[in-house]
């Protein structure tokens, strides 16, 4: 897995770390959430799936790998300032 992740690429995984899913209309997807909507190029997708940040299911889903959440929350511990004042 690729850990270095463009803006844009950083910017998707943020969407779906903060509950907006993803959906195809057509030919184009978009994040969800409520009334909000996101359009994000398929280009993007197959990017994060090649970085291994997202996973491709069998029903044509996408969704954050879990080799990636994984690594989130090493990243988030490892810079998290109440862990490392003990």
């Amino acid at each position: 897995m690729k850990l270095k992740l463009t803006p844009t690429q950083n910017l998707c995984v943020g969407y779906l770390e903060s509950g907006f899913k993803l959906i195809q209309l057509g030919e184009q997807f978009y994040f969800i959430k409520g009334e909000r909507r996101q359009k994000v190029l398929p280009k993007t997708l197959d990017a994060l799936v090649n970085r291994g940040a997202l996973a491709h299911t069998e029903q044509g889903d996408y969704m954050l790998s879990d080799e990636f959440v994984e690594h989130r929350k090493r990243m988030l511990e490892t810079n998290d300032p109440e862990q490392t004042r003990h």
